[in-house]
């Protein structure tokens, strides 16, 4: 007698993901997060003051540190939602599977959010440093670094000569070599007495001021190049590290939001603002 053999039937397993879902949640929190951002700008601007002593630069910053935090979670927190509530119900998975996959499906909303906004943020940059070449064609001063400010106080005239309409001023060349001077000093650890003498010959020239007077400009401004450049850098890293923060706040917003989202698929909770139950 042979023997029967069956054989059971098999359907594809469901996709793990939905990109569609996916595609739609990051549309969703992009869009909702550059009206939140438009309404900051639009509320920041009230803060600053053109007249002396009625500005609030302290608590400007502050708001707006507060409202990017605020708009990046509600953006994240949006897309997860909708990543999660419009992917197609999952069956025959155990529950805490589900949640699980709701999660990832708000993660992976969130990552396609952030890239998005880092491709736009590359090209936004290499826009703005075409328009700078662009512009410094036609600029009769071009300064090589964020110094210039810095540099310009060494051709000012002696103390008690007018300020006229005469007074020669650095070079767009001499402001370039001053300014590396300074730059490459500062890499290196310290002025050189050549490179402070080299400096202080051009600054005597220009300012009409002994050779000993020039060096002691020269010594001020290194020193609050040295000081500006320590405040960029501080300034730098205190951006990318509240930027990474923020962005890590956004990736729990968005995989709480799958979760909900999730919930409210499998749940039949009708799609209408909820303000409890969250």
């Amino acid at each position: 007698m042979a023997d029967v053999i069956e054989i059971e039937a098999t359907t594809p397993a469901e996709s793990f993901l939905s990109w569609r879902g996916i595609l739609a949640g990051a549309a969703a929190g992009s869009a909702f997060s550059l009206v939140l951002i438009s309404l900051g700008l639009a509320g920041g601007l009230s803060l600053l003051s053109p007249w002396p002593g009625q500005s609030h630069t302290g608590l400007a910053a502050s708001v707006a540190a507060a409202w990017s935090l605020i708009a990046t979670i509600a953006s994240f927190l949006i897309a997860g939602f909708v990543a999660a509530r419009v992917r197609p119900r999952i069956a025959d998975v155990p529950a805490d599977e589900v949640e699980f996959r709701d999660g990832v499906q708000g993660f992976v909303a969130w990552a396609v959010c952030v890239l998005f906004a880092g491709l736009i943020a590359v090209g936004a940059s290499g826009l703005a440093l075409h328009a700078t070449s662009a512009v410094a064609k036609f600029s009769d001063r071009t300064s090589s670094s964020p110094l210039a400010a810095i540099v310009s106080t060494l051709a000012a005239p002696p103390e008690g000569k007018p300020v006229t309409a005469a007074v020669p001023l650095f070079t767009a060349d001499e402001t370039r070599t001053i300014e590396g001077v300074f730059l490459k000093s500062v890499g290196s650890g310290g002025l050189a007495p050549k490179d402070k003498s080299f400096v202080a010959n051009i600054v005597a020239a220009r300012a009409g001021i002994p050779l000993s007077d020039a060096e002691t400009r020269v010594d001020v401004a290194y020193a609050d190049a040295v000081a500006a450049l320590d405040k960029a850098k501080k300034a730098t890293e205190l951006s990318g590290l509240l930027t990474g923060i923020g962005l890590l706040i956004g990736l729990a917003a968005a995989w709480y939001g799958g979760v909900r989202g999730g919930k409210s698929r499998d749940e039949n909770m009708p799609g209408r603002l909820r303000f409890g139950g969250w």
